[in-house]
This record gives structure tokens, sequence and C-alpha cells, in this order.
């Protein structure tokens, strides 16, 4: 392999790694547990929440 294609095949995994990188960096994820929708609260917590959210 001559120098030129050895260097163009590093840039080209060098810009891969960064876009995967900036992919994942700026991918919005979603917020752990179920956000407050799933049967797993009861009733009772979720006034005790709202009481001392106030």
């Amino acid at each position: 392999m001559s120098a030129s294609v050895q260097t163009i095949l590093a840039l080209g995994l060098v810009a891969l790694a960064a876009a995967l990188l900036g992919w994942h960096f700026f991918l919005r994820k979603k917020p752990p547990g179920c956000g407050g929708t799933c049967g797993a609260v009861s009733p009772e917590i979720k006034k005790l929440r709202a009481k001392l959210r106030r």
C-alpha cells in the first residue's frame, strides 16, 4: 500500500470515529424510569411528591 492510500484510509477511520462519538454525544437520551406514568408509584407517593415540590 502506498503512503497516500494509507493516509486517506487513516483519515477516513478518524472521521468515522469522530462522527460516531459526536452522534452518541448529541443523541438525546430518554430519562431513566417511566416518567411517572407507570403503575409502580402509588397515588399516595404521587401526592406526597406534589406537596414536596411546592
